[in-house]
């Protein structure tokens, strides 16, 4: 998942836009921007629908930046939810070892994770779901 920014001179706040895995768009965020009419018009006539083409909204007076994600283990502890079954000790270990790319894929994978599990399927120990990369299958 990426993640880019865009601010203006001639508007207050930013953009988001954010692009899944395959490099498509899956949001487009205007709430955090203070746009005129036509400069909402001009937003939605110009939305990059692929990674690759993040570029066509910038112009001299705009500016598009990656937004790196830093993601936490107590984040990622926090949002798979597995405190009485799972080994903190031993699933912090594994994170710690892990690249920060990495860390941002198994955290953003945990809800496509949970939403496989069907007919009673237990989740998997945080340390299990950590040691098995599931976001790479």
């Amino acid at each position: 998942m990426k993640r880019y920014s865009l601010t203006s001179k001639k508007f207050s706040g930013e953009v988001i836009y954010e692009f899944d895995d395959a490099g498509d768009l899956s949001m487009f965020d205007i709430r955090r921007a203070e746009l005129t009419i036509s400069q909402k018009k001009a937003m939605y006539n110009c939305v990059p629908t692929h990674v690759n083409s993040i570029q066509i909204v910038k112009t001299e007076n705009s500016t598009v930046t990656e937004i790196f994600q830093e993601i936490t283990f107590e984040m990622f502890w926090n949002k798979y939810d597995d405190k009485l079954s799972s080994s903190k000790k031993r699933a912090i270990a594994k994170w710690n070892k892990m690249s920060s790319a990495e860390q941002v894929k198994a955290y953003n994978y945990i809800r496509k994770y949970f939403n496989t599990l069907e007919g009673g399927i237990r989740k998997k120990y945080a340390e299990t779901y950590l040691n098995a990369e599931t976001w790479n299958n």
